[in-house]
């Protein structure tokens, strides 16, 4: 595997914040993204989103690398049940799922030649893509974007809604409610798998095979779509941003880019080229 591309960005100015993560090394290459806080609980002063994105990546580094999908996940999946069990969480955190240390997950193993995806991520193989994108998050952005379009019609601006998202406030008890379903054993059309300490169901590990792949390029759901370069990834969520900075026409997201940021959500970007 040869690095062609790799970026991360924050979406606010400081790198420090960002919530993703890349990890390159002879037998894996990933990108993790972690999922965003809706909770007050920290790891070691860490949103849970970060401190789980940086256990996987330090965790990836001990993979064994004959692992298949479901070993690693897994292996992946102890490492982060071991920092409940030393905090002392383990019992507290079954019933309390907005609060775990989350990220989802999308790995290349050159070994099985196959892709790994565990939550929303996305990735390009040559010109093939594929996402992970969880209806629940579909359903939610459309309530948030008719709860705007509300907003606007009965006489507020873009701005006023930029300053207090009252769409995002809108669906804020949904978008807790929903980690009742998060690697939830009750299998129905709003389940979704995380890494998040517990057992993710099999149904929610996506695996693809590869044939003869050149390239590859992972990438975190920051990007509202991938494309076989950098430059145009980023233009492309340039000009959305520009367009609906909002999120809720062009691109319809739960949140929108808060001011004095850079964009909605953190992002990350890895494009290998396979030898």
């Amino acid at each position: 595997m040869k690095v062609i591309e790799q970026f991360l960005g924050s979406k606010t100015h400081h790198l420090s914040d960002c919530e993703d993560n890349i990890f390159v090394s002879e037998h894996f290459a990933a990108v993790i993204d972690g999922v965003t806080s809706k909770s007050s609980r920290r790891y070691n002063r860490e949103t849970p989103g970060k401190a789980c994105s940086q256990l996987l990546k330090k965790a990836l580094d001990d993979l064994p690398y004959e692992s298949t999908a479901n070993q690693a996940v897994e292996f992946l999946t102890s490492k982060v049940y071991s920092m409940y069990e030393e905090l002392g969480l383990e019992d507290h955190l079954i019933n309390f799922q907005a609060e775990r240390a989350s990220a989802s997950i999308v790995v290349y193993s050159r070994l099985k030649n196959e892709i790994w995806m565990v939550g929303d991520c996305q990735c390009l193989m040559d010109q093939t893509y594929y996402s992970n994108v969880k209806p629940v998050d579909t359903l939610l952005s459309d309530i948030r974007s008719l709860f705007i379009h509300t907003e606007l019609s009965l006489g507020k601006s873009i701005e006023d809604i930029r300053t207090c998202d009252t769409g995002r406030e809108f669906i804020l008890p949904m978008l807790e409610r929903q980690s009742i379903f998060q690697n939830s054993l009750e299998k129905n059309e709003f389940r979704y798998g995380v890494i998040d300490g517990y057992k993710v169901p099999e149904g929610e590990i996506k695996v693809f095979n590869l044939t003869d792949p050149t390239h590859i390029i992972l990438a975190s759901d920051g990007y509202p779509f991938i494309f076989g370069t950098l430059n145009q990834s980023e233009e492309y969520l340039k000009n959305i941003l520009k367009n609906d900075p909002l999120c809720f026409q062009e691109f319809k997201t739960t949140k929108g880019v808060n001011p004095g940021n850079l964009s909605f959500d953190d992002r990350a970007y890895l494009h290998l080229e396979i030898k």
